[in-house]
């Protein structure tokens, strides 16, 4: 594909996702980063990108992803968001939310003070804003974290949080003293709070989603599991209506539990990739990980006692997981890795191929490997 020179140009394909499917010739006009038109008949006067015989389709977010090529975002570096941003568009990643871990409140706030006036800035993928992991979270459930390292959930320690920089989404475990009204406190200053690292049963669950909480954190992981006598958090995950994290790599989560998914919770379900610093590597080895040494075996990463920590996964593989395992048709794969990450954010004008959206848009071959990606109307990746 020759690669436009301007900042006003066309995609031509036959294949577009807008999410839906639409067959036939179509040109998808672009002007200054934002999409103009999509038409049927080519725009006059303006260069065309023809990806004829690839799928076009709205660029994937990642809600929640640690590190990537080397760098962790808790360095708190420069280095470490522009590798993540530089490199994740390879994966066909548009845009994403840093994600810390539960780490000391002032360990966020160093984090997101050296960083934020950088999130606009850094070139490839888009840092919308930060994402929490923590660190109110059970300590029964800490998963990889150091749970020394978490903090009590008080109003007073919500708000130091969310004052040190522009937090859009934060894990929370409920069944914690004092979190139903941090998570009360935090919806009410625009934060999208998960349900995360807990051992909740079903009513506190179900207290904290009354709170405001509108999403799990990866659905089933750190978690507890679901009992017929005890649903807990799985129980309501399933019975109401919250947007599902979900790390579709084969190993957090059993193929059959992606085909589970895929199939009954897909209007729902938002893919994740929750890697770290050794995704994008493509190697074996060890690393450190929140001042732990990890072992990278080429399908996960694991502490030395077994427990996984963290993932090596990336979205366009965690696509054609739930096409190849769970069955999905390519339409709702796209929306599971665009639109629903979108909205499980606030987000309206990403995630989605509509005039006046911004051109986030990834182009990939027929069995979903990423050709080039479009990041705010630039071809910052190409094949």
């Amino acid at each position: 594909m020759s690669m436009p020179t301007s900042s006003h140009y066309a995609i031509k394909t036959d294949r577009l996702f807008t999410p839906d499917e639409l067959r036939g010739t179509y040109w998808v006009e672009v002007d200054t980063g934002r999409i103009k038109h999509t038409l049927v008949e080519q725009p006059s006067g303006v260069e065309v990108l023809d990806a004829t015989g690839f799928l076009v389709a709205p660029g994937f977010i990642d809600i929640h992803i640690h590190g990537y090529g080397g760098h962790d975002i808790m360095e708190a570096s420069s280095e470490a968001l522009e590798c993540m941003a530089a490199g994740l568009p390879r994966a066909g990643v548009t845009s994403f939310l840093p994600t810390t871990v539960g780490a000391r409140i002032t360990t966020l706030q160093h984090v997101m003070t050296s960083l934020s006036s950088k999130l606009a800035t850094v070139e490839g993928a888009r840092p919308l804003a930060w994402h929490l992991e923590g660190p109110f979270l059970s300590e029964k459930m800490h998963g990889a974290m150091n749970p020394e390292d978490f903090e009590i959930p008080t109003i007073a320690n919500a708000e130091a949080l969310v004052d040190s920089g522009p937090v859009t989404l934060m894990a929370v475990a409920p069944e914690r003293e004092g979190a139903i009204p941090v998570i009360e406190y935090l919806v009410s200053r625009g934060v999208h709070v998960s349900i995360g690292h807990t051992d909740t049963d079903f009513e506190h669950a179900v207290a904290g989603i009354a709170a405001g909480a509108t999403s799990m954190n990866h659905l089933f992981d750190v978690m507890r599991p679901l009992h017929h006598r005890e649903p807990g958090p799985v129980g309501a995950a399933f019975l109401y209506d919250v947007y599902l994290q979900f790390i579709a790599d084969g190993v957090h989560t059993h193929p059959a539990t992606i085909a589970l998914v895929s199939r009954y919770l897909k209007d729902r379900l938002v893919l994740i990739s929750d890697s770290v610093l050794a995704a994008g590597f493509g190697i074996r080895g060890e690393f450190d990980f929140d001042g732990q040494k990890v072992t990278v075996d080429g399908t996960s990463v694991w502490l030395p006692d077994g427990r996984l920590a963290g993932s090596i996964l990336t979205l366009d593989k965690a696509v054609r997981n739930v096409v190849d395992i769970g069955g999905l048709d390519l339409a709702s794969a796209f929306r599971t890795a665009g639109q629903n990450p979108a909205r499980s954010i606030g987000v309206t004008d990403r995630g989605i191929i509509r005039p006046g959206a911004i051109a986030d848009i990834v182009i990939l071959s027929p069995d979903l490997h990423v050709s080039s990606t479009i990041c705010e109307g630039r071809v910052v990746y190409s094949a």
